[in-house]
């Protein structure tokens, strides 16, 4: 029992620990390197939080790149419980055509940064502090945005709590409450532990973690956090989730700004494949409309200095033919698990509930891509059905009247 004890307390504060070689990061020992047809550049320092720790960041930057200010959006990408900066190249592969700089940086406990514990979010949201305050401190960025994954994603939504002024939150499967996600595993994985001991287990790991970690896990509960919350965000979640739950999702964008001063666009993607698993295009699709809403790019960005961006839009993805099969894996949100996802090729293929975030990528108003929305949707079958489609999902300056 003591084995299984200790196994449960490293399982919240120490998973495996991603160990990789600055020179593994995009851009190698140059820090140059090609995003499709896009030149693009990596710069990495190192920050300290309030512990004095060690944070190690790498700022990407779509070369060549004219903004109206000469100030450049940014996304800052919060990484799992297992992951590094590395997890970051999902968000480069995607933003960076569309001239959005991405900021990834490893986590305190994690990756090469300092520090022994992960503490699920309870810590790691004091770290999102420390660069978001030196991006707004050092200039040259017009808006911030967060894309967090599972343990990144809590960590946004905690810091949401604290910061009204980021643009815009991509949140990909986030768990509601740490001790309802713990209590939810021990029944799934059958663990000895009988059901009336459960919650004075809960009390027993809430103090191992405590003086392990230095961390109340009471204290990571995101949906106690997010009810007044006043930044726009886009939920995603896997429905065969075998990790977290997509019911987990559902109630944290139930209660997203319920009790908020103004209402807020919100909204939850849905998509086959478990936590771990590449996620689809069309995701990355509604990810790039998404930003391309918050982050205001039509007003920011000077026209025709952007890459690819109308080919990311309507299909999610850049064309990654000849890349090496590892870029590919994490350019498409490949984590940990070795399993390919075949894709979703029309929106009659999608269940009714996620055609609105599909539609997203008609924002460009393609015809081809028209034609198939209203014949999926025949109640949307008459000219500017794209845009409607767009308008509904947040991302247009309102419907057309074509």
């Amino acid at each position: 029992m003591a084995g299984i004890w200790d196994q449960l307390v490293d399982a919240i504060c120490r998973p495996p620990r991603d160990v990789y070689s600055p020179e593994e990061l995009l851009g190698g020992r140059t820090h140059a390197f090609m995003v499709g047809n896009m030149e693009a550049s990596r710069i990495d320092y190192e920050l300290k939080n309030k512990l004095g720790q060690q944070i190690m960041v790498s700022h990407y930057l779509p070369m060549n790149t004219k903004t109206r200010d000469d100030k450049l959006p940014v996304v800052v990408y919060c990484h799992c419980n297992s992951g590094s900066r590395r997890d970051a190249e999902e968000a480069v592969w995607h933003l960076l055509p569309c001239g959005v700089g991405v900021v990834a940086f490893d986590f305190t406990g994690s990756g090469l940064s300092d520090g022994k514990w992960v503490t699920l979010g309870a810590h790691e949201v004091d770290d999102l502090a420390v660069v978001i305050d030196h991006l707004r401190t050092q200039g040259g960025v017009s808006s911030i945005g967060l894309w967090g994954r599972s343990m990144g994603a809590v960590t946004a939504l905690l810091y949401s709590a604290r910061d009204p002024d980021i643009a815009g939150m991509v949140l990909d499967s986030p768990f509601s409450r740490l001790t309802d996600l713990m209590l939810e595993i021990v029944v799934s994985q059958r663990l000895p532990i009988p059901k009336v001991m459960l919650k004075l287990a809960l009390k027993l790991m809430r103090a191992s973690v405590k003086r392990k970690a230095g961390a109340d896990i009471n204290a990571v509960a995101p949906l106690d956090a997010v009810g007044r919350s006043l930044i726009p965000a886009m939920f995603g979640h896997g429905r065969e989730d075998s990790f977290i739950g997509i019911h987990h999702t559902e109630k944290l964008h139930e209660a997203y700004n319920s009790a908020g001063a103004y209402a807020v666009y919100k909204n939850i993607v849905r998509f086959d494949g478990d936590h771990n698993h590449p996620r689809p295009a069309f995701f990355y699709s509604s990810v790039c409309c998404f930003f391309h809403q918050q982050l205001k790019l039509d007003l920011v960005l000077l026209p025709g200095h952007t890459a690819d961006t109308q080919q990311l839009l309507r299909h999610g993805s850049l064309n990654l033919a000849g890349e090496p099969p590892e870029q590919v894996d994490r350019a498409n949100g490949f984590i940990n698990t070795p399993w390919s996802f075949e894709g979703v090729t029309s929106l009659s293929d999608l269940a009714p509930e996620d055609r609105q975030a599909a539609a997203a990528a008609l924002l460009l108003d393609d015809p081809a891509a028209a034609a198939e929305y209203a014949e999926a949707e025949p109640a949307r079958g008459q000219p500017g059905a794209a845009a409607a489609a767009a308008w509904e999902f947040g991302v247009a300056a309102g419907p057309s009247t074509a």
